[in-house]
């Protein structure tokens, strides 16, 4: 049917709809696997640029079609990392609108630590967000109040939908048990009973992803992705015919089963 001869526009034919890109949070303990986690969804057909803050390129080590790229601020008095990222991001915008090929995926590895690396970038575009300090006889610029939290939290949201616009986005976050802001004292902090991202302020910024996923290791040693709701993370799991807990997973295996079960309901 031709919609627009009827004056309508916007009409798509449903069965021509492209599967939207992934925007997937992990979230978990460092050591747990997060990084092979998002890096499993890597294929022949997928390449994946791992970007760095951690400065753990060496557990990507042995992956095919992973391409890693650090972003470290030397000296944090100093910082490079952001403008290095920026630079990068307009390369890749760029080779997209031009027709060039790609990486197929992005993984932002960390978004707990690329924190660190927009805040010092903040607060030299902007010295007011920040304070100094002084350890020894070296001086610190570290963040203060809330206005540098709420631009970092916005310039974080800015990079993950910057990058979604480019393919598959998987955001990997260090978890911390979760402080009850209302319960807690300057004397004594009481927690919820949840986990959450670390840090706790950034935790508004799960809502930009389709799902937040808990990568976690069993009391028998394996691996455990938690894809829902259980007393201890409120996850969210927009792909279809997964489990809530899912055992030793594998990105791409869960994406094959995905895609089973969405072929199935059309059937």
């Amino acid at each position: 049917m031709d919609f627009s001869a009827l004056g309508i526009r916007g009409v798509q034919d449903a069965a021509n709809i492209i599967e939207p890109n992934l925007k997937i949070a992990i979230i978990g303990d460092p050591g747990v696997g997060k990084s092979w986690l998002a890096a499993s969804i890597a294929s022949a057909e997928l390449q994946v640029m791992d970007l760095d803050f951690d400065g753990r390129a060496a557990s990507l080590q042995g992956k095919s079609n992973v391409f890693v790229k650090t972003y470290h601020d030397a000296n944090p008095n100093n910082p490079k990392a952001m403008q290095e990222f920026e630079t990068d991001l307009a390369a890749l915008k760029y080779a997209k609108s031009a027709g060039k090929k790609i990486p197929g995926a992005f993984i932002v590895d960390s978004v707990s630590y690329a924190r660190k690396a927009t805040e010092s970038e903040l607060i030299r575009q902007e010295a007011k967000l920040g304070r100094v300090v002084k350890v020894g006889t070296t001086q610190l610029k570290i963040s203060a109040g809330w206005d540098i939290i709420n631009a970092n939290r916005l310039y974080l949201e800015y990079i993950i939908n910057e990058l979604s616009a480019l393919g598959h986005v998987i955001a990997i976050f260090h978890e911390r048990d979760e402080k009850d802001v209302v319960k807690s004292t300057k004397e004594e902090t009481k927690y919820t009973g949840l986990v959450t991202i670390q840090p706790q302020y950034l935790n508004t910024i799960t809502s930009i992803f389709n799902d937040t996923w808990r990568l976690k290791i069993r009391y028998d040693g394996k691996r455990v992705l938690q894809t829902g709701i259980s007393s201890e993370f409120a996850g969210k799991c927009s792909l279809k015919g997964l489990e809530n807990e899912e055992i030793n997973p594998e990105l791409n295996k869960l994406l094959d089963k995905h895609r089973a079960a969405v072929a199935k309901a059309k059937q």
